[in-house]
């Protein structure tokens, strides 16, 4: 049974609040190893504590929802009203589902908690502050209560359940806020240091097409929408506030740390701050936010602008006012327009972070004094037609000894467009400083990674790897075409480290482990559920714990199959509809491994069956298709740094025709899916109700394969 998403924030969110759950964990080889094994909650059995956040639920609520006086949950702020500027409304606008999202992700305490013993910050350089110590590494997992000498030895709980408390405490809601679910799900990305979309990713979605501008031009707006989304002034008070109540916390521990280290005579200890520590991590922190963001925007123009650049070459001389050149000058405007927006809007200000001292120079993304005042005196426009007036000028001069091609030529006309690229680039050192290497950091999840499996060499453990259950559930098919399927769908799984740095040390590491669902006895009509109950039995076994992601496991059913091996499968949806090719591929079934539809059973008792089904969110199956070429790049990732979870994933997938999740979605892309599927829907209910007359059996199992995308 899928679990609907209610509309009430009240009983949609109880379990945000739940608090933390700790489990004890078995000795690993040392202490350094445990250290740097803080972060990476979900290799099970290994780290020295794992603690569970969990995430932010999805719901659709009314007016009355969000304001009762009797709902708890109905002080968090809330952003979905805001509606942006004129160029990302559209995506304020186009959210039909609102998440609570924590302004600080808690996954960050956790993180920062491992930065703390590797000195490893998020942009992958090295801290020159002083770390914790080996023997202080058991401490974490300690309320200071056992070990600190008085008077700091008062406390019973830990600081990384405190620090997560202050974003999640439903006492005080301000480190939350509602938002809605596609700009949520950006701003975790990014915060994870993901791009909005690789460029390899970019390429097989054919964005560069100008047939496809629009959507393109909306992936590149919908990041302008998170920056928005973090500098409205309240959303910027509460996670600056949120940031130095945990400075707070972190300044206790780091007390009493600093009195044990007295006590014990560690006199070659330096002593420890963890506050600057805290500081330091978040700059790095934020420093990768803003600079992937940017530079991601940035290069996406680039390739925009040459592809718009060719168009202009097609215009032709006798006609320039016409409709080509009409739809080239919006084509061109707007990719100005979103520049000037990435230079001004992909911030986040830390002035009032405590331990945060404002630089003298600009620090792109981060610190610039007087960008307001750039803002309004940018002096685009007037540097514009200086530097147009000197083409024109020098383009007549050459004229008089070139002849007209100086100034009527393709060549003459693309020097004075291009200008406005050189005015921007020149103007953009003053709004960001210095322009970074454009060279992107590693991402951190790939450094994280690799770290661990340093770490796992150094300690011997040769069970250890970064894994994924896979279950056959399809077996129609012969020995000879399964092994051919096998090859292709792993082939496709592995085929995603395109331009991403250090992926070709890390993709060899990654582990997929085949069970047959046959073999096993499943029932073959509800191989899905005895997966399920499959997998949550030797996922915490001695054989599975160190080898698989505890959270999330894949299946290959016919429907997949048929993705992998039938070329007319994928070309019924890229042909003559407007589709983007990139997204219609192989795929497989990716399944939560806790979903339990309980919670859904016990709404119907309390009476939340008796609602109007137009009133009611939509249906979570705990389950989604995801292209196979994303699972490694997109889903372990952010489901093993428990940015998101699965859910998450399937609100960008609901509105797909395969209902596969294909990256982050954006509003003229979903407009697509659902023109298609109101049309599909419309035919199917005419020939689903024939079939309840003829056959209900068979017109149930229609239904099922409606809802799970198969038909």
């Amino acid at each position: 049974m899928a679990a609907r998403v209610p509309r009430s924030l009240s009983q949609v969110n109880r379990r945000v609040f739940a608090g933390l759950s700790f489990r004890a964990i078995p000795r690993i080889a040392n202490a350094s190893a445990r250290a740097g094994l803080l972060a990476h909650r979900n290799t099970r059995g290994l780290a020295p504590w794992t603690c569970r956040v969990t995430q932010a639920n999805v719901t659709r609520y009314s007016h009355t929802d969000s304001t009762s006086s009797t709902d708890p949950y109905a002080s968090i702020p809330d952003a979905t009203a805001y509606k942006g500027s004129s160029i990302t409304e559209k995506h304020w606008m186009s959210r039909d589902v609102a998440v609570v999202d924590a302004l600080i992700e808690p996954k960050a305490i956790l993180q920062f908690f491992e930065f703390t013993t590797s000195g490893v910050l998020p942009n992958g350089k090295k801290t020159d502050l002083a770390l914790l110590a080996e023997d202080e590494v058991p401490l974490l997992v300690a309320p200071s209560s056992e070990w600190a000498p008085a008077p700091f030895n008062k406390d019973s709980r830990l600081t990384v359940q405190k620090a997560i408390e202050r974003i999640t405490n439903q006492k005080d809601l301000s480190g939350v806020c509602k938002i809605g679910h596609n700009i949520h799900f950006l701003k975790s990305r990014l915060w994870g240091g993901l791009a909005p979309v690789p460029a390899s990713r970019w390429r097989e979605k054919d964005l560069n097409n100008p047939d496809h501008f629009a959507i393109a031009h909306e992936y590149l707006t919908s990041v302008i929408a998170v920056f928005e989304y973090l500098n409205i002034p309240q959303i910027r008070t509460n996670m600056c506030d949120t940031f130095n109540k945990i400075s707070g916390d972190f300044e206790e521990l780091q007390d009493a740390l600093n009195a044990r280290r007295k006590a014990q005579g560690s006199l070659a200890k330096e002593k420890i701050d963890l506050t600057a520590l805290w500081e330091q991590f978040i700059r790095a922190q934020y420093q990768v936010m803003t600079s992937t963001a940017h530079s991601w925007v940035l290069a996406r123009v680039a390739e925009l602008r040459e592809q718009t650049m060719g168009s202009f070459n097609a215009i032709p001389a006798e006609n320039p006012e016409g409709p080509e050149m009409e739809a080239f000058s919006k084509r061109w405007f707007d990719l100005v327009s979103v520049t000037s927006m990435a230079d001004f809007n992909i911030w986040i200000h830390m002035d009032g972070y405590r331990g945060y001292h404002p630089p003298s120079e600009i620090v792109a993304g981060l610190h610039n004094p007087d960008l307001k005042d750039q803002d309004k005196n940018y002096g685009f426009s007037k540097l514009l037609s200086e530097r147009l007036e000197q083409c024109i000028r020098a383009q007549n001069e050459a004229a008089k000894v070139q002849g007209p091609s100086a100034t009527q030529s393709d060549a003459a006309r693309l020097e004075r467009l291009s200008l406005s690229t050189v005015v921007q680039d020149e103007l953009r050192e003053k709004i960001r400083g210095r322009v970074p290497s454009p060279k992107p950091p590693v991402q951190p999840w790939i450094q994280q990674l690799l770290r661990v499996q340093e770490m796992m060499q150094q300690g011997q453990d040769s069970d250890y790897c970064f894994g994924l259950a896979i279950y056959r559930a399809a077996h129609k098919l012969s020995d000879e075409q399964w092994e051919s399927v096998q090859r292709e769908v792993e082939a496709h799984l592995m085929s995603w480290s395109d331009d991403i740095q250090h992926a070709d040390e890390l993709r060899p590491l990654f582990k997929l482990h085949w069970f047959d669902c046959k073999e096993l006895g499943f029932d073959a009509t509800k191989p899905v559920s005895a997966a399920r109950r499959h997998f949550q039995q030797i996922r915490s076994s001695n054989e599975w714990s160190h080898q698989i992601a505890p959270s999330v496991f894949l299946l290959i059913d016919h429907f997949n199959v048929g993705s992998y091996v039938d070329p007319e499968y994928r070309a019924s949806f890229t042909e003559d509809k407007g589709f983007l090719k990139g997204d219609f591929q192989g795929h497989v079934l990716a399944v939560d491994a806790d979903f339990d539809d309980s919670a859904t059973k016990k709404e119907s008792a309390d009476g939340m069956a008796n609602e109007s089904p137009q009133d009611e969110g939509p249906e979570y199956p705990g389950q989604m298709r995801i292209l196979g070429n994303l699972v490694w790049s997109e889903l372990y990732p952010m489901i093993m740094l428990q940015s998101v979870r699965l859910l998450n994933f399937w609100l960008q997938a609901r509105e797909h025709p395969w209902k596969a999740y294909t990256g982050p979605t954006v509003p003229s892309q979903i407009e697509q899916w659902e023109e298609r599927n109101a049309i599909k829907t419309y035919m199917m209910d005419g020939f689903v109700e024939f079939l309840k007359q003829k056959d209900p059996t068979l017109a149930e199992k229609v239904k099922e394969f409606r809802k799970e995308g198969v038909i």
